[in-house]
């Protein structure tokens, strides 16, 4: 009896160990790493309304940067995001549970009319996606928390890094991706709805 009691609990063991390495490999393997975490901040959007970080705790945020005299990448990005906007509004995701943010690195040109006048030029709608600014010192620390490069040359030109950011709603980054016309944006929605069932 006891032999069997043994055959029984060690099958039922093994069995519990295999489907933990089978849950890990298939599940597991889906799941975004946590690359670091992303400084808090609190900025103001183009109407001059404070937006902090931490106020959309709990959603999906993606943080991208630019600036609006940007004569290519930044457009090329923007333009992705449109395209990203549309796809999450679609599939009842914006607002609720995902949100865009583009934080300029040049708060001294991008005003809050600027800001305003090229999101109406390009064709942005503000659902769900918030343009923001802060002043230098504000800016300078979230481009450091986020590890991201943006000097100006001089001539109102920036050289900058280019990477966009997918935060979790703890506030974790979760993915890098290159900005510009090369974006994925299937696998930007694709990683958005893991964290979303993460």
């Amino acid at each position: 009896m006891k032999r069997y009691w043994f055959i029984g609990v060690a099958g039922t063991l093994i069995t519990v160990v295999i489907l933990t390495i089978v849950y890990q490999l298939w599940w597991g393997s889906n799941k975004l790493p946590t690359l670091d975490r992303a400084p808090s901040f609190t900025m103001s959007d183009m109407y001059g309304k404070p937006v902090s970080l931490r106020d959309s705790d709990g959603k999906v945020r993606i943080v991208s940067f630019h600036y609006t005299h940007c004569p290519d990448i930044c457009q090329a990005t923007n333009f992705n995001l449109i395209r990203v906007q549309q796809k999450l509004k679609e599939q009842g995701v914006l607002g609720d549970k995902v949100l865009l943010m583009t934080i300029t690195f040049d708060p001294k040109r991008d005003t809050e009319q600027m800001l305003q006048k090229y999101t109406s030029s390009q064709g942005i709608k503000s659902e769900g996606w918030s343009f923001l600014r802060g002043t230098q010192e504000q800016t300078d620390q979230v481009l450091q928390g986020f590890k991201v490069l943006a000097e100006d040359q001089g001539n109102g030109i920036f050289m900058h890094s280019n990477n966009l950011f997918l935060v979790d709603g703890n506030e974790n980054i979760r993915a890098i991706y290159k900005m510009g016309s090369s974006m994925d944006n299937e696998q930007i929605v694709k990683d958005i709805h893991n964290l979303l069932n993460d």
